[in-house]
């Protein structure tokens, strides 16, 4: 396989979750610990792919910062451009939700290392040298005036070096709020070849209107629509939307669309128990660049990442450890849940 350099930019966190998954962390004693975040999940995805891939980051130069860096080579993660310095890293507690609870996500991640740190264009120019695709969200401009200098210079450089944009639009409100979400993207959005999201994302940052709905069918109608009302005032290669249809906190119909040159790809939906709800959207995102690199069609690019999508869901930590034989097995009926002997 051809190797192309998959550059991400963004907040690699500590995770911690209930010990016992079921629990509130009220209730918890005990703490299970990993790592996670919208671009470095990407990433890792498509390292565990087979692709050439570099994370940008900052970390803090204790045991902490040096387990993160750790987490990221094991999946053969380009780490060399990671700055240390003194300072905390980022902190988010996920409580998993069960029948009709909700999960929750807590951030603790305010003056984190990463929130503080300038990334010189030195920098910047040598990382996209023979570089394919940029990976970014929304999340990492929430964070700090810093974080959005650093997103401003980075993808002008990344443009100017014929590298191609993929930007998650991924808003947090517990992170910013929609004036402050809108204000910012659009200072980029015009530079993005690659725009992924949901319906909820581009309603939150742009203003469309839609009413929610548990029938997966008019949920795909919604998502077109949506498609449709970014694609009014912004051009982009491929516009890619994850679908979810969510029965409960646990039970949960997944699924997604892309558009191409004007043409609507909708792949199978898949309908699981959840086991962990966090990461889905980046497996997703990681599919359709995993896929486009391959050269596949636009039929196979969504089935592909709809694959993902639902896959990773089936097990604990944000990060798709699945290959693409996985994958594509998953995605090809071979999914019942009878034992591989």
């Amino acid at each position: 396989m051809k190797r192309n350099k998959i550059v991400g930019y963004g907040e690699l966190l500590l995770r911690l979750t209930p010990s016992n998954h079921s629990q509130l962390i009220d209730q918890a004693t005990s703490l299970n610990l990993s790592f996670g975040g919208s671009e470095s999940n990407i990433i890792s995805n498509l390292s565990n792919l087979g692709h050439n891939t570099k994370m940008i980051t900052s970390f803090p130069n204790n045991s902490l910062g040096k387990s993160a860096n750790r987490f990221l080579r094991s999946f053969g993660v380009n780490t060399d451009d990671i700055i240390f310095r003194n300072g905390r890293i980022g902190t988010y507690f996920i409580e998993h939700g069960a029948s009709l609870r909700s999960s929750k996500i807590i951030y603790d991640r305010l003056d984190s290392c990463f929130s503080k740190e300038k990334v010189d264009d030195k920098v910047w120019n040598n990382i996209f040298n023979n570089c394919s695709y940029f990976v970014l969200s929304g999340i990492t401009p929430s964070l700090s005036k810093e974080c959005q200098d650093n997103v401003l210079r980075s993808v002008k450089i990344a443009k100017s070096n014929k590298v191609k944009i993929v930007f998650d639009l991924n808003f947090r409100r517990n992170l910013w709020n929609e004036k402050e979400a809108f204000d910012f993207v659009s200072k980029i959005i015009n530079d993005v070849d690659i725009l992924i999201g949901n319906t909820g994302s581009i309603s939150d940052i742009f203003g469309y209107k839609y009413k929610s709905s548990n029938n997966f069918l008019e949920l795909e109608n919604t998502t077109k629509d949506a498609c449709e009302f970014i694609s009014k005032d912004f051009s982009f290669d491929l516009i890619a939307l994850t679908i979810r249809n969510q029965i409960n906190a646990t039970y949960n119909q997944l699924g997604g669309l892309i558009k191409v040159d004007g043409k609507y790809f909708n792949g199978k939906s898949f309908e699981i128990d959840i086991i962990d709800r966090i990461g889905g959207g980046d497996a997703f995102s990681s599919g359709i660049i995993h896929s486009l690199i391959k050269g596949y069609n636009s039929q196979e690019i969504i089935n592909f990442s709809n694959s993902c999508f639902a896959l990773t869901q089936t097990i604990k930590g944000d990060i798709n450890y699945f290959d693409e034989e996985d994958i594509l097995e998953f995605g090809s009926d071979n999914y019942s849940g009878h034992i591989k002997r």
